[in-house]
């Protein structure tokens, strides 16, 4: 990683930790599904129930999710986003993958998420 990625993913994570501080309005260093429903909803995704459901069930201890998991499952949505978003070109919310891209999709680093420009 270069030092232009990493002050980019340095931002990201920077950006993230405060959106997390703001959402755990106890202060327990957790966020909880409806703190994670809103946190989701508030950077623009609109996930169905049974998504969010998976996602807290994948990424919660406990039905609680730490700063590290939310980062995770962050880092997990905006992967899938961008790979949706360069399938749906017609910006019509429907994409067509071949079983490669979606397997690239699931296996990206940072590399994928914060390419040199």
């Amino acid at each position: 990683m270069g030092f232009n990625e990493f002050k980019e993913l340095w931002s990201v994570l920077h950006a993230w930790k405060q959106h997390f501080l703001t959402i755990d309005r106890d202060h327990s260093g957790t966020v909880d599904l409806q703190e994670m429903q809103q946190a989701i909803g508030s950077m623009g995704y609109r996930l169905s129930p049974q998504t969010m459901n998976s996602m807290i069930n994948r990424y919660s201890t406990q039905g609680k999710i730490t700063f590290d998991d939310y980062v995770a499952c962050c880092v997990k949505l905006r992967t899938l986003t961008e790979l949706f978003r360069r399938r749906d070109q017609a910006q019509q919310g429907m994409a067509t993958f071949a079983y490669d891209d979606v397997g690239l999709g699931c296996a990206s680093d940072s590399r994928t998420l914060f390419p040199a420009p």
